[in-house]
């Protein structure tokens, strides 16, 4: 029976070693009783040298207040806890970094029924979580910007607009909107090809943020292939009308080369604002819109509508 025994927990032993995630065994009053698995070192650093210590002796003052509560909230309620939270391995005293900046990590914390460990405890399993956090963030930003140019992309460009609407009317605060349309986009896209095109849009986007984002202005965004917009609070339609001739001569003053062939790029843009309480993001595009219409087969460039 001994020797069965003893095999069983070399056994036992044996997993529990070989687990690649981390438990941490936590007393009520944050002293980390023990710890089981962790192996993976691609992943986490050796937690043993913790035994013994403190929340507050190895972690920073915010981050041990906040696992203390959450330790003492499984004891209390004598329920399952789980939390997500950012930790580097510089931030923890006492231990070898593994991994160079900020981790994430998701926790399921529950009671520990046994009385071996001198005081109540839980079992705290940490996973790290960061290589699925940044295809989160991954999916965020092909969700919130273009791909090409970088600028929000239309359907979040519009919630921005929404809020922006809201908050200029709550407040009687002006709100302007610039819409910009690349005029001979189509024209460098036939004669030249789609990497051309792609040339064009980057170097208009690029003057239009040197304009408009690199100074605080508003919110830029391209709306589809060859239309961009940007929406100003807190500038009036006079303001935005200057901001945008600004822009289009940014976009033109510099020659680009085509096969060979220099040229420069022109535009078309409408400039509108907020007027009436009853505005809204549909009203504001039909009259940059027709402000664009409207130069069709005239000298200007700009118009306020």
């Amino acid at each position: 029976m001994p020797e069965q025994l003893a095999k069983a927990k070399s056994h036992l032993e044996a997993i529990a070693n070989a687990f690649p995630d981390p438990i941490f065994i936590m007393g009520e009053d944050g002293t980390y009783l023990d710890v089981i698995g962790g192996s993976e070192r691609s992943l986490y650093a050796d937690g043993h040298p913790l035994i013994g210590k403190k929340y507050h002796d190895v972690l920073p003052q915010e981050m041990a207040d906040r696992f203390l509560k959450v330790v003492q909230i499984t004891l209390k309620t004598g329920r399952l806890q789980e939390i997500e939270y950012e930790l580097a391995d510089e931030d923890i005293e006492g231990i070898d970094p593994q991994n160079r900046g900020t981790q994430w990590y998701e926790a399921r914390i529950y009671p520990v029924d046994t009385d071996a460990y001198g005081q109540p405890a839980v079992l705290w399993l940490a996973i790290n979580i960061t290589r699925r956090k940044h295809m989160e963030e991954q999916l965020e930003a092909m969700n919130k910007f273009d791909p090409l140019t970088n600028l929000l992309n239309r359907d979040f460009f519009l919630g921005v607009l929404d809020e922006e609407l809201k908050r200029a009317q709550l407040n009687s605060q002006p709100l302007s909107l610039i819409k910009i349309d690349l005029e001979c986009f189509r024209n460098v896209v036939d004669t030249f090809g789609h990497e051309a095109g792609d040339k064009a849009i980057l170097h208009a986007a690029h003057a239009l943020r040197r304009t408009i984002e690199d100074e605080n202005l508003g919110f830029l965004a391209r709306l589809s292939c060859d239309q961009f917009m940007a929406a100003l609070p807190g500038v009036k339609a006079v303001d935005a009308f200057r901001i945008a001739k600004l822009a289009q001569k940014n976009i033109s003053k510099q020659q680009l080369e085509f096969d060979g062939i220099r040229t420069c790029l022109t535009t078309r843009a409408g400039v509108t604002e907020v007027r009436d309480p009853g505005d809204n993001a549909e009203a504001l595009f039909k009259r940059v819109n027709q402000a664009i219409r409207d130069l069709e087969g005239s000298r200007e460039i700009t118009k306020i509508a």
